[in-house]
């Protein structure tokens, strides 16, 4: 059997087969329906929707700033037009929104924010062009022209929460304090706030972190402005409720200066003498007592009525009585004032080489206080004055006297004191004054 035969063989039974004769049929009616439609006159008229739809204000519009923000109310961006087109079946049945364009007309003329009616036009803009543009749908918009402008805002919590008595709840905290906001010149202006806001049911005894609170704006009269133009950064912040422990605890003073051991008496009284304060859980048991600052009872003189000092908190620990100071009196009525005449000084730590003097004449007169009956059995004996020249270097200078009780009782040295001192070489004292003895005497007593 010859090569042709073998063709024509083959083509009979392809032909032969249900299958393969269906097939060719199918394509070939397929590929005549589809040649008589492009070309059998046919016109249809058809929507094409969900077109976006170009606003192309002035050159001098956009250097001002001036942009549409919204048309018909709703954002550019989101806003969409159906156009109607005529003609083949075929073409306009293949038409996508990208084939055209629909555009807002006479824009050249808007120079100022504000509300302006604009007629959309459309025109082809793909290759496709057998076919004519109907209609545009909606004819006329209503366009919002306006600058779009960022503004910050302090965010104000706006948290309502209780707890129990024994508790103290605090003022929340944000895990971001400011918001940037960024929308419409015209809408933007009416906030003047920014807030988050909420209120929890149960008794707080712990502190409570609420988390992704929503932030709004607020106008003048406290109204929410919800405008899909308007964005914000962050949307959402976490506030947490600072729940602490409360407790009595008493003011107390630190002294300089003063008697060993004393303890305030019935010599000095504060008001407040307790205050209360609060603080977390595991703080609240250490605090047994709040400061109110040192008093040097070297500057307490005979009969000082009042004075004030500052009240020191610790970190972590609240003042709920949000009292600042503290007001300090004194009660002499069982105490009493006397004066020695100190007329010679003992030098320490004389530098090696070194020796002091002072002129035979130089005399202090020192001012004790302290409890009658101790006052009044004070002997010269109890009184000390030294020097301390670990810091001198040779010459004459004025120098402090460390005026010192040397037995233990409530009383104190009222006042600081000096004395000119001369520091020398030692082989340069004199005999005389290097063989001074040290002698205390004093003065009768006054009140």
């Amino acid at each position: 059997m010859n090569s042709n035969t073998k063709k024509n063989s083959k083509i009979e039974t392809l032909f032969s087969n249900d299958k393969f004769v269906l097939a060719i049929s199918f394509l070939a009616a397929f590929f005549i329906w589809t040649m008589m439609s492009m070309n059998n006159g046919e016109t249809v008229n058809y929507p094409i929707t969900e077109i976006p739809v170009s606003m192309e204000l002035s050159d001098n519009a956009k250097d001002d700033g001036l942009s549409v923000v919204t048309v018909d109310g709703v954002s550019l961006d989101d806003f969409e037009a159906t156009v109607r087109v005529k003609g083949n079946s075929v073409t306009v049945g293949s038409l996508k929104p990208a084939d055209i364009q629909v555009y807002g007309m006479n824009l050249g003329n808007i120079v100022t924010s504000g509300s302006y009616t604009v007629s959309l036009s459309a025109r082809q803009t793909g290759v496709k062009n057998n076919y004519d543009i109907v209609s545009v749908s909606p004819s006329e918009v209503k366009v919002t022209v306006d600058r779009w402008i960022d503004n910050e805002f302090t965010i104000e919590p706006q948290i309502a929460a209780t707890s129990p008595v024994e508790y103290y709840i605090g003022s929340p905290s944000l895990s971001q304090n400011t918001v940037d906001v960024k929308g419409p010149e015209q809408v933007l202006s009416k906030a003047v706030k920014a807030v988050v806001s909420n209120s929890v049911e149960e008794e707080l005894e712990k502190t409570t972190t609420l988390s992704e609170l929503k932030i709004q704006l607020l106008d003048a009269d406290g109204n929410v402005i919800d405008s899909d133009m308007i964005t914000l950064n962050p949307e959402t912040v976490d506030a947490t409720i600072p729940v602490l422990v409360k407790k009595k605890v008493p003011v107390k003073l630190e002294y300089l200066n003063a008697p060993m051991g004393f303890d305030g008496g019935t010599l000095i009284h504060l008001e407040p003498s307790e205050i209360e304060v609060a603080a977390s859980a595991d703080i609240i048991d250490s605090i047994t007592s709040i400061s109110a600052g040192t008093i040097d009872f070297s500057t307490i003189s005979y009969g000082m009525s009042s004075m004030s000092t500052s009240i020191i908190m610790p970190e972590g620990v609240r003042n709920l009585n949000n009292i600042e100071t503290v007001s300090v009196s004194f009660d002499f009525s069982d105490y009493f004032t006397r004066s020695f005449i100190i007329t010679n000084f003992d030098y320490v730590n004389v530098p090696t080489g070194l020796a002091a003097e002072h002129s035979a004449y130089e005399r202090l007169t020192v001012r004790i206080i302290g409890p009658k009956n101790e006052v009044a059995e004070l002997t010269s004996d109890d009184i000390a004055a030294q020097i301390d020249l670990s810091e001198s270097k040779i010459g004459t200078a004025v120098m402090p006297v460390n005026v010192s009780i040397n037995k233990s009782n409530g009383c104190w040295i009222y006042g600081n004191y000096t004395l000119n001192v001369t520091v020398k070489n030692k082989s340069d004292v004199s005999i005389e004054s290097s063989s001074n003895s040290s002698s205390v005497r004093h003065t009768s007593s006054t009140t």
